[in-house]
């Protein structure tokens, strides 16, 4: 009897569930493990440490970007306090940069910005003129951290929770009063620089002391200083012209009214018996003949009149409560006039005229131009008009690409990136950059070529190009 040789069976690792189930669980592990250390930086990946001092945390947090020149170079790895030998208690942040771009000068300056409305930090950092190069491992001192601005969430902090709330209501209303009234704020603004012109000579000459502006007060002190104790016969006065207006009443009609209708030919009568006077008369003839339609409209509108003096008669007995209120009033006014601080407020406002010339210089092309003050103050109010009682809210849809979110040595093949775009300020191109930049599909850095033209929406959002 012959036996056939058994062949051996061999197994495969796709044929076997088993293997094919490890290695899938061990791929998703090391997947999640990457993607949860990703904040601190990538395994394997030489970076270059240094460390920056400052005056408190500022809401910084591990995973904040780190910018230089507006690129994103490295991350901030960790943020401790450290009291200082006097007392103070200050910041330090742990930065983890890539290594294209050490080494940093020593003057490097650090400032913390917002990065957006919703308390968002990164920090930015300027290369200084020095040719020392700070060391890894280095600290930049505290003299180098930049004042930081002031952002909206600090400003609005300071407020309890009914004005901001209120502060909602009036941004909402005030977008909704803005909204299609471009034209009008662009011409508004416009006219300011104008204004502000006419007014600094007007505000330097009334703090000038030789206008006499203290001195002008002071009189008018001294004058309700002398009126004030002739108050009652003044009312006494007022009120015995009852008695005449009552009597007035009684002939206005059709004695008074008769006397109106016929002094143009008395008028008249004295033009032609009096030659001599002929010069001045042609004059009083001229005016009366341009009061003759409101002498006429007098007439019929004489008992409307004796009705309203009828209720003025009213009025007048109670003019000497009105006297006596007018004392307080007269005393502020003495006040005033005697307050030192008065000149020093004018002076103080000058020079507030003076310090917004430039601004406005800047932000009236802004907005004569591209319109850009109402949208900001329209998206404003919508981005802050949507919330509850604990808050606020946004909606943020990201388009991530994987090639501008990693470390790499230079900027992405398609990134698009504008820090200082065209808007219609001086000395640039008359365009409206910010909005209205396509997109080409490869790497653009800067304005995009060409003019963009000075269309902006004016009510429902920016225009959209292809």
């Amino acid at each position: 009897m012959s036996t056939a040789p058994r062949r051996r069976s061999r197994s495969s690792l796709a044929a076997n569930p088993t293997l094919i189930g490890a290695a899938t669980i061990l791929i998703v592990v090391v997947t999640v493990i990457l993607a949860y250390n990703a904040n601190s930086g990538l395994p394997f990946v030489r970076t270059y440490d240094v460390s920056v001092e400052l005056r408190d945390g500022q809401n910084l947090v591990p995973g904040n970007d780190v910018r230089l020149g507006g690129a994103r170079i490295g991350q901030v790895a960790d943020v401790v306090p450290r009291m200082e030998r006097d007392g103070r208690v200050i910041a330090v942040a742990r930065l983890k940069l890539d290594r294209n771009a050490s080494p940093l000068p020593v003057d490097t300056t650090v400032l913390v910005r917002p990065r957006s409305a919703l308390g968002l930090k990164y920090v930015e950092l300027t290369r200084g003129p020095s040719s020392e190069d700070l060391p890894e491992g280095g600290t930049l001192p505290l003299r180098q951290a930049v004042v930081e601005p002031v952002d909206v969430d600090q400003v609005t902090a300071a407020f309890d929770a009914p004005t901001r709330r209120a502060f909602q209501v009036g941004n909402r209303e005030l977008g909704n009063a803005l909204a299609g009234r471009g034209e009008d704020l662009s011409t508004a603004i416009a006219s300011l620089p104008v204004l502000l012109e006419r007014l600094r000579p007007v505000m330097a000459n009334l703090a000038d002391p030789a206008t006499g502006l203290v001195a002008t007060i002071d009189a008018f002190r001294r004058t309700a200083g002398e009126v004030a104790p002739v108050a009652e016969g003044q009312a006494t006065l007022i009120r015995h012209l009852d008695g005449t207006l009552g009597a007035l009443q009684a002939v206005a009609r059709p004695y008074l009214a008769d006397a109106i209708a016929t002094g143009v030919p008395l008028q008249e009568t004295v033009q032609r018996d009096l030659p001599a006077t002929r010069p001045t008369l042609r004059e009083t003839g001229r005016l009366l003949a341009e009061l003759r339609p409101g002498v006429r409209a007098l007439r019929r509108a004489a008992p409307d009149l004796a009705a309203a003096v009828r209720q003025g008669t009213r009025t007048v007995v109670r003019l000497p409560q009105l006297n006596e209120r007018l004392r307080a009033g007269l005393g502020s006014i003495e006040r005033l006039g005697t307050d030192p601080a008065v000149l020093k407020g004018l002076q103080r406002t000058t020079r507030a005229n003076q310090v917004l010339q430039p601004t406005l210089d800047q932000l009236t092309p802004t907005q004569v131009v591209c319109n850009y003050v109402t949208l900001f103050a329209r998206n404003l109010a919508n981005h802050l008009s949507e919330g509850n009682r604990f808050g606020t809210w946004e909606r943020a849809l990201l388009i991530l690409s994987t090639d501008q979110i990693l470390p790499t040595a230079k900027p992405a093949g398609a990134l698009h990136y504008n820090a200082y775009p065209n808007t219609g300020q001086a000395g640039a191109d008359q365009e409206c950059e910010a909005g209205n930049e396509g997109f080409r599909g490869d790497r653009l850095i800067g304005n995009v070529p060409g003019s963009q033209g000075v269309q902006t929406d004016r009510s429902i959002g920016l225009e959209r190009r292809p």
